[in-house]
């Protein structure tokens, strides 16, 4: 067994860093001794070299988390095994399951599950996006009505505001604002990254669902940020986005502007093929890392 210091040595990675590796992107789950303190394996120890060296090569480390967890999974994974299964992670079926019957606690024990299993981003990416479409698609297929879409969507909500409160608001370094454009109100997607760029060390501000172009130029006006984030979930929130985007290049020219979502086209593109790839790839090009 190895503490996290005799990896960092052996590596020559910070301890800081490899708890980021774990806690971000639950590429390892180290044993903790009664102290809490975190034990590593012959496992996770080849994990960690290999992250440490697809990172040295240039890759983004939310690239290499899934290179390393793709490997994971296709060792622990039988044939026809789903991956969720592989991580631990309850099947995504669940919460139409739960959606169906209003069951209150079969959502929470669910979301406790998955949460519990594997670090944020990773839950986020590979369990509750996939998940979330499943109940998209139910809905769309008369199987789920409104109000159990949206009894899911407020469970969903309330467990992500946890967590964005949980990661706590850094007293320094850069501060980047985010929220929906006007008309926007699907929320999960953005507090999602908001979360994961606190997650990131980024002070972060977050205004909410559906806020008019005036609000957004008042806010920016105000707290001037380092950044902005826009969400624009749908194709139809491209104008909004185009507005709002405007404004603020009138307002504060000095200010970047992202958007993210199928509404994006105005501002600067945010890059990734996933939530977690797209915020990392942000932290980075805010912090200039």
């Amino acid at each position: 067994m190895y503490t996290i210091r005799g990896v960092s040595q052996l590596l020559g990675v910070p301890p800081t860093t490899l708890r980021a590796w774990e806690q971000r992107y639950g590429v390892i789950r180290p044993a903790r001794s009664e102290g809490g303190y975190r034990h590593y394996d012959e496992a996770d120890l080849a994990t960690l070299q290999e992250m440490a060296r697809l990172v040295a090569t240039g890759m983004q480390p939310s690239l290499a988390a899934d290179s390393v967890r793709a490997k994971q999974s296709s060792r622990i994974a039988g044939p026809g095994t789903p991956a969720e299964a592989a991580w631990g992670l309850p099947s995504t079926r669940s919460l139409v399951a739960a959606a169906g019957t209003f069951d209150v606690q079969g959502v929470e024990d669910t979301l406790d599950a998955a949460f519990s299993a594997s670090g944020f981003e990773h839950v986020i990416d590979h369990w509750l996006t996939p998940a979330l479409r499943e109940v998209g698609e139910a809905w769309a297929g008369d199987r789920l009505n409104v109000a159990q879409e949206h009894f899911i969507s407020a469970a969903v909500m309330r467990r992500l505001s946890a967590a964005f409160a949980a990661a706590g608001q850094a007293r320094a370094g850069r501060h980047v604002v985010v929220g929906l454009v006007p008309g926007a109100l699907h929320e999960i997607a953005i507090l999602a990254s908001a979360t994961m760029l606190r997650r990131a060390g980024l002070r972060v501000t977050y205004l909410g669902a559906d806020l008019p172009v005036k609000d957004w130029v008042d806010a920016v006006r105000g707290i001037r940020p380092d950044a902005v984030v826009l969400g624009a979930p749908l194709t139809t929130d491209a104008e909004a986005a185009a507005r709002v985007v405007q404004a603020l290049q009138d307002t504060a020219p000095g200010i970047p502007v992202y958007v993210g979502g199928a509404g994006q086209g105005a501002g600067r593109t945010m890059k990734g093929a996933s939530l977690a790839q797209a915020t990392d790839w942000l932290a980075r090009e805010v912090t200039g890392t």
